[in-house]
C-alpha cells in the first residue's frame, strides 16, 4: 500500500497505524483487527492467544543475555469511536480511515482518527517485529470494546499473563510528559420497586428541578454540583412532614455516569393543602439555592398547578422520596495526597417508572475496593429497609495511587534525561484499562506513557508525528533500562 506517512519516523510504527487504519474497529467490531494481529504473530512466529471477546495477547521472548529479566506487559485497546462529520460519507463498518498529515499533526479526513488506542497497537506491532533492540520479555495485550465501558479488559484471562510490571499506552494528553498515577473504580446499581396505584383525590401540583449545570461524574464530582433527584427528594421530604404526599410521577437524569441537571415531579396533596405545600417547597428551594450559588448559580424551582389520575399509595411513595433522600450521593473521601482528586463518590444517575416499576440506576466511583464495597453494602442496606431489590450491575476495578512504585520512578527519570522535562503525574476519577488490570493482579506496577494527541472521540482528532517518534524512542530506552 502507499503510505501517508512515507519519510516520517519511527517507519515501522507509523506503517503499522495505517495498516490497521484500513481495518474497520469500532467497538464490538474488532474481529478483523484480532484477525490481523493473530496473522501478524503467526507470520513472526510469536506465541499469541485470542479470546471470546477478541483480546489478543502476543508474546515475545526477551532478547539476547535479557531472556531471564522479569516480563514487561504493553497494553491498549484496538476499538475506535467512530464520529464523523455531517457532510463527509463513511461507513465505519467497511471503509478505511483516510489519513492525512497537516502541519506535523496526523489526521484524518472528516472523521474520527483511531490514535485513541491505535498508536499503542501500532507501537506493540513494532514492538513484536523488531529485532535489533534490547528488551524483556514482552507481553502485548490488545484489549477490546474499552470505549463501551472497559468491556475487553474485564473479560481477559489473568492467567494468561506472567507479567507484574505494566505499560499501558492508552489515548494521549497535550503533553508527553503527563502521565495518569490512578483511577477509579466502579459498580453500578439499579434499585427497583412495583408500587401499587389509586385512584387521585386532592390537588395535584408539578415541581420541576432546571439550570443545574451537571456534568460528567467522573470528571466534575469535585465541584460539588447539585443532583437534581436528590434535591427534589429533599424538596418532597419537606413538604410530607406537613402533609400526606402521593406520588403521580418521579423522573430525571439520562445517563448513569451524568450528575443529574433537571428532575420533574407530579405530587397530589389533600384538597385545600396546594399553597401551603408550594410555601414549603419554595422555602426549601430558597434555601437550596443559596448553598449553590457558586457551584450551580443557575438553579431554579418551577411549581406549577397540575392534573393526576393516579398516584402511588402513600407507602409507596414515602418509600421512594425516603430512599433518594437516604441514598448516599456526591464525595466520600477526598485524597491526602494528590490535589482535588476525589477518591470515592457516588451518583444518583437515571430515575425512571417504565410501566410499574420504579428504577434508580445508581454509579459508585472508588480508587480503593474497601470504600466502593462499603457503600454497595451501605445501598443494599437502606434498599431493604425501604422495600426496594437492589440489582448489581457492571463493575470495574480501580487502580490506587502507588506513592512507591518503582516503574514509574525509573520512567519519570529516564524521561527526564532524555528530554529535559520532569513527568507530571495526574490521576483521574474515571475509569480506566489499568484499574481492571490491577484488580485481577494486585501487585502490578503501573505506567502510562502516550504520545502527544488531541480532540480524542471528535473528526478533530489528531496526533503529533514528532511526539510519536520521541515517545517510540523513550520506550526502546525504558526497554533496555529495565534489563540492566
Amino acid at each position: 500500500m502507499d503510505y501517508v506517512t512515507k519519510g516520517y519516523e519511527p517507519a515501522d510504527a507509523l506503517q503499522y497505524f495505517e495498516e490497521i487504519s484500513a481495518i474497520p474497529r469500532g467497538s464490538e467490531n474488532e474481529a478483523g483487527v484480532a484477525d490481523y494481529i493473530c496473522e501478524f504473530a503467526k507470520a513472526h512466529g510469536l506465541e499469541y492467544y485470542r479470546d471470546e471477546a477478541n483480546n489478543v495477547i502476543v508474546k515475545k521472548p526477551g532478547s539476547k543475555g535479557c531472556e531471564n529479566v522479569p516480563p514487561l506487559m504493553l497494553q491498549g485497546h484496538t476499538d475506535m469511536v467512530c464520529v464523523k462529520l455531517p457532510d463527509v460519507e463513511h461507513d465505519f463498518t467497511k471503509d478505511p480511515i483516510e489519513l492525512e498529515i497537516k502541519d506535523g499533526w496526523l489526521t484524518a479526513k472528516g472523521t474520527t482518527l483511531g490514535a485513541d488506542d491505535g498508536m499503542a497497537v501500532a507501537y506493540m506491532l513494532a514492538f513484536l517485529a523488531k529485532e535489533d533492540y534490547v528488551h524483556p520479555p514482552l507481553e502485548c495485550v490488545f484489549t477490546s470494546m474499552e470505549e463501551i465501558g472497559l468491556l475487553g479488559a474485564m473479560a481477559i484471562d489473568a492467567g494468561k499473563l506472567s507479567a507484574h510490571r505494566l505499560i499501558n499506552m492508552d489515548g494521549g494528553t497535550s503533553s508527553e510528559n503527563i502521565s495518569v498515577v490512578s483511577c477509579a473504580g466502579g459498580q453500578v446499581y439499579n434499585f427497583r420497586r412495583t408500587p401499587a396505584w389509586e385512584k387521585a383525590e386532592g390537588e395535584a401540583l408539578s415541581f420541576k428541578i432546571r439550570g443545574l449545570l451537571g456534568g460528567h461524574s467522573a470528571g466534575v464530582m469535585h465541584l460539588g454540583r447539585g443532583n437534581g433527584l436528590k434535591l427534589m427528594a429533599r424538596i418532597l421530604a419537606a413538604v410530607g412532614k406537613n402533609m400526606p404526599v402521593s406520588l403521580a410521577s418521579f423522573t430525571g437524569g439520562a445517563k448513569m455516569n451524568a450528575i443529574v441537571s433537571e428532575a420533574d415531579a407530579v405530587i397530589v396533596v389533600p384538597a385545600g393543602k396546594a399553597a401551603e405545600a408550594e410555601k414549603t417547597a419554595e422555602k426549601i428551594a430558597a434555601e437550596i439555592k443559596e448553598e449553590l450559588s457558586v457551584s450551580d448559580p443557575g438553579f431554579a424551582f418551577i411549581c406549577e398547578k397540575a392534573e393526576a389520575d393516579q398516584v402511588m399509595t402513600a407507602e409507596d411513595s414515602k418509600a421512594l422520596i425516603t430512599f433518594l433522600q437516604l441514598l448516599p450521593d456526591g464525595i466520600r473521601k477526598m485524597s491526602q495526597e494528590i490535589k482535588d482528586l476525589v477518591v470515592c463518590s457516588s451518583n444518583v444517575g437515571i430515575l425512571t417508572m417504565d410501566g410499574d416499576t420504579i428504577d434508580i440506576c445508581d454509579c459508585i466511583r472508588s480508587s480503593e475496593d474497601g470504600l466502593k464495597v462499603t457503600i454497595s453494602e451501605e445501598m443494599e442496606a437502606l434498599a431493604a429497609l425501604t422495600g426496594f431489590e437492589a440489582v448489581k450491575g457492571t463493575g470495574f476495578g480501580g487502580w490506587k495511587y502507588d506513592a512507591g512504585s518503582k516503574l514509574r520512578a525509573l520512567c519519570a527519570d529516564l524521561y527526564e534525561k532524555m528530554y529535559g522535562k520532569k513527568m507530571e503525574f495526574e490521576a483521574t476519577h474515571g475509569g480506566l484499562e489499568c484499574g481492571e488490570f490491577k484488580s485481577k493482579i494486585p501487585d502490578l506496577d503501573i505506567m502510562v506513557v502516550a504520545p502527544c494527541a488531541k480532540e480524542a472521540h471528535t473528526p478533530e482528532e489528531s496526533l503529533n508525528l514528532e511526539s510519536f517518534n520521541r515517545i517510540y524512542q523513550y520506550l526502546l530506552a525504558v526497554f533496555e533500562e529495565l534489563c540492566k
